[in-house]
């Protein structure tokens, strides 16, 4: 099954698409972060599956809904909360869970891909992997701004 076969429901799902609207790593929304994350996951996961079993459809899935909170966490939280990087799993898995049907390993996929910040650790391959994947995109639109901000600074 193709990317866009595994994700179609939730890319058109009404709620979901609201991430375009906040702020993950400047210049990047949630959405735009969730689709890298979600991209390089299915693309590891079909590579390591002709070697070793993995399930393609729930790693990608739980890598597009990984950060499925409705919310730009750069704000002063409502309730005061300053634990963004703790709380947001559980937020996002609820949110997943309110919307779809997820089996047990998307949710713990949702639930640990902030490991080792939070108490869940991967308990398989595919959380493992989304974990993984999440800190390389991470990695990599940290890069981007960190050139931004190069770019505005000096070549201005």
């Amino acid at each position: 099954m193709n990317f866009n076969d595994l994700t179609k429901d939730i890319l058109e799902h009404p709620e979901f698409q609201q991430l375009a609207n906040f702020t993950h790593h400047h210049p990047f929304s949630i959405l735009e972060h969730s689709l890298n994350v979600a991209h390089l996951t299915y693309t590891w996961a079909y590579r390591l599956n002709r070697v070793i079993k993995i399930d393609v459809c729930s790693a990608t899935r739980g890598a597009l809904l990984h950060d499925f909170y409705l919310y730009d966490w750069h704000l002063p939280s409502p309730d005061g909360s300053r634990w963004h990087g703790f709380r947001h799993p559980q937020i996002a898995c609820q949110n997943a869970e309110r919307c779809f049907d997820l089996n047990p390993k998307e949710k713990g996929i949702i639930l640990s891909h902030m490991w080792p910040l939070t108490v869940p650790w991967p308990s398989n391959l595919e959380a493992f992997l989304v974990t993984f994947a999440d800190k390389t995109v991470t990695l990599q639109e940290f890069f981007v701004k960190i050139g931004y901000l190069f770019r505005v600074k000096f070549l201005s």
